[in-house]
């Protein structure tokens, strides 16, 4: 797509690209290539070293226009400077992110990122493969990778909680409406309509009848009324603390790396990919997104377990957390949840075999939309108690 020159290196060396490769098979708008660099120092000495590139053309994939990424949103959080202050317990492998000159034959802005290859230090299940569900352990326990994934986010988010930055354009965060509305069955079957090849997109939209239909009809109704006026609920959402969400926190996109060599050590490092998702808002974003990918986790425990690591390390700030605004944020974070996840979840219960299994996913869904619906009710109420009072 982009032409790669040889460059200049820290320390007098010269770099030259000596190979490239595609990773994964090219989609619209994106490219993921492992490229192999060669090494030359002034005296002539060489090494190899490879790399990960991924070359990035603004809202051309699915998911790019979707979530309205005019900026290409993963390059942008780094050239505006906002993921140079992320705590060292979080790790990106981002080595270098920049725009590119040459713009796609679109017209649009393009960008590019290079990373380290830590597809070793990626979550995986017993075969090798991204691990799509968290190890098994007894009743009423958490994974010990779920508790190390909530205890890192938990500093992830104090140390971007309400940061002025947040509010800066250059950034390209998602705006509150898109990360209520990005997977909507309207916005897909408009996408489908266009004729985005995507195989995602046909299969979203079975997931999203399936849900519909297995959710109680008030549930359904209340969840379909937030996705044509989201503005009912926005202003609440809005007036809960923001921070730094990632907004894709799942198997594939999640890793785990040694503690750093530099004091304070905190522990394993948590390597978090792909943040095309990322945005200002509550921290449940996150947590239950979690819940909405790793089907077999229960969310009120999930939810205790990230809440006494949340309340611990604002209170070493002197941030107070109250039960009320604990709320909101849970309602914040279930409805986002659901509105986004439900057709997942709603496509593995279609998916498991007929039987007790089945039944109970089908009542997991169920469930998702009956306590989706209930943050819906409170959130809007919130907003007119909000509107009233600006009115006053």
């Amino acid at each position: 797509m982009y032409a790669e020159k040889t460059s200049s290196a820290p320390g007098g060396l010269t770099r030259r690209q000596v190979s490239s490769e595609p990773t994964v098979p090219e989609s619209p708008g994106r490219q993921l290539r492992r490229v192999r660099y060669r090494y030359t120092t002034p005296g002539g000495a060489h090494w190899y070293s490879s790399r990960i590139q991924k070359t990035i053309v603004a809202r051309a994939s699915w998911l790019g226009a979707l979530s309205e990424d005019s900026l290409v949103r993963e390059v942008s959080l780094w050239t505006s400077g906002l993921l140079t202050r992320l705590p060292r317990c979080i790790e990106t492998g981002v080595l270098e992110a920049r725009m590119l000159r040459e713009e796609s034959e679109s017209g649009a802005a393009a960008g590019r990122i290079e990373m380290r290859d830590l597809g070793s230090s990626r979550l995986r299940d017993r075969h090798g493969r991204p691990l799509r569900e968290p190890p098994a352990t007894p009743p009423g326990n958490l994974p010990p990778v779920v508790l190390t994934v909530l205890r890192n986010l938990a500093q992830l988010h104090v140390a971007y909680w309400e940061a002025p930055q947040l509010d800066d354009s250059a950034t390209g965060l998602m705006t509150a409406r898109d990360a209520l509305l990005v997977l909507a069955p309207s916005a897909l079957a408009a996408r489908l309509a266009e004729g985005d090849p995507s195989p995602y997109l046909p299969v979203a939209l079975a997931g999203w009848k399936a849900f519909f239909a297995m959710a109680a009809p008030g549930d359904a109704e209340a969840l379909t009324r937030i996705y044509h006026a989201p503005e009912s609920v926005i202003p609440a959402i809005a007036a809960l603390p923001g921070t730094l969400v990632h907004g894709d926190v799942w198997g594939p996109n999640l890793g785990l790396l040694p503690p750093g060599r530099q004091a304070p050590r905190t522990g394993r490092r948590l390597l978090l990919l792909d943040w095309e998702l990322a945005t200002e808002a509550p921290p449940t974003y996150d947590v239950l997104w979690l819940c909405g990918t790793w089907h077999a986790l229960h969310p009120p425990k999930l939810l205790a377990a990230y809440r006494a690591q949340l309340e611990r390390r604002l209170a070493a700030h002197g941030i107070p957390l109250t039960s009320g605004t604990w709320r909101g944020m849970v309602d914040a974070g279930y409805l986002r949840t659901a509105l986004t996840c439900g057709e997942a979840l709603a496509r593995s219960a279609v998916q498991a075999p007929a039987g007790a299994l089945r039944r109970r996913m089908e009542a997991r869904v169920r469930w998702w939309a009956a306590r989706a619906a209930t943050a819906a009710h409170r959130l809007i109420r919130e907003t007119t108690r909000l509107q009233l009072e600006d009115m006053v």
